[in-house]
């Protein structure tokens, strides 16, 4: 059986990648917050625990008996999978919490990682990889988990994040010189610059915005002429709709001139969660290429509702062209952002009612 393994374990890492990226694609868009939590737990044991048996094998196999052969083919593939399982997560909850136009420089950092952790499965058998590709793993779900344990977000949480993966990690490397210094010894050469390099990536993304504020999520949106809460639901007045067609294309909306608009979000969270969010008024300023903030309206929101907290703010643009209301965290994560055209006429088309 071993050897049949051997002679076929770059087949077994291509079907280990195929089952796990199936497996969390259902997973992760099924399971709800907390539960996907303790999925991403299950995975990060099971690659510690398979980085620990790696660490126990020789780096040549010739010599080895039957089950340490074994080994050095099942712990890799084990580790394989369960960072990989833990790498397709992420790419699934931070793309769904993400805002592309904001997000996309960490994404496709994400993206180049997951890949890596499949192309160069061969790489597996040594140490230095696999501990560099650990640390990213545990480091994401730190991010991930302690906001849910600790109800929410913010840089003080981020950083006790990053202060706990390094504590994590330094345990766990402390563990393996008790079980092979001489092994850890040669890969800390490779592992440090790596690890560097990911805490440096990751802090740089946070405090650009471009890290995704798990688990927050945006999953409705609109700019409406007015709005108002009745009997528990909200209604809007809303100009017609796009033609599918144009489905991409920012919402075009007519006013006279300094008519107030609403802008409408429902922002989901977990259940004991709490937050302030941040509503965003831009504008594009053609003259010197870049957006330029009109409004800025806070109010803090809780978690627990199916739908999301919904609220709204209200803003009178007097300038023509290009808007967008950038839904964000207090410290500039962006949630999501509802763009529009606005035309300043006389000529206002007919409304028809919304419901949230």
């Amino acid at each position: 059986m071993f050897a049949w393994a051997a002679r076929n374990e770059r087949h077994l890492g291509a079907a280990a990648f195929v089952f796990g990226f199936a497996t969390d694609l259902v997973t992760f868009t099924v399971l709800s917050v907390a539960y996907a939590n303790l999925v991403f737990a299950g995975y990060l044991t099971l690659a510690t625990v398979a980085v620990l048996l790696s660490s126990l094998v020789p780096r040549s196999r010739e010599y080895l008996n039957q089950w340490m052969r074994g080994l050095s083919i099942i712990a890799p593939l084990a580790a394989q999978y369960a960072i990989g399982g833990m790498l397709s997560g992420f790419m699934i909850f931070y793309t769904k919490s993400a805002e592309l136009s904001a997000s996309w420089p960490f994404l496709l950092l994400l993206a180049a990682v997951f890949v890596g952790n499949e192309f160069f499965r061969l790489q597996y058998k040594y140490l230095a990889f696999q501990l560099g590709l650990l640390y990213f793993a545990l480091y994401g779900y730190l991010i991930f988990a302690l906001p849910l344990f600790l109800g929410r977000l913010g840089p003080d949480v981020f950083l006790m994040s990053t202060g706990a993966s390094l504590a994590v990690f330094a345990v766990f490397l402390y563990v393996l010189r008790r079980i092979n210094r001489l092994e850890l010894m040669r890969s800390l050469r490779y592992l440090l610059p790596g690890a560097v390099a990911t805490l440096l990536l990751v802090n740089v993304a946070y405090f650009t915005g471009a890290l995704p504020p798990i688990p927050l999520t945006m999953p409705e949106s609109g700019i409406y002429h007015s709005l108002a809460r009745v009997e528990g639901r909200y209604v809007a007045m809303s100009e017609p709709a796009r033609a599918w067609y144009k489905v991409w294309e920012p919402r075009l909306l007519h006013t006279a001139g300094g008519t107030s608009l609403y802008a409408f979000t429902s922002v989901a969270a977990p259940i004991k969660f709490g937050t302030t969010v941040t509503h965003r008024w831009e504008w594009y300023d053609k003259n010197i290429g870049s957006w330029v903030t009109k409004s800025r309206i806070e109010f803090p929101i809780s978690g627990g509702r199916p739908g999301g907290y919904r609220g709204y703010s209200v803003y009178a643009p007097t300038e023509a062209g290009e808007w967008r209301v950038s839904v964000e965290t207090r410290n500039g994560q962006v949630i999501g952002r509802v763009p529009f055209t606005l035309v300043i006429t006389d000529t206002i088309p007919e409304f028809h009612e919304v419901t949230h």
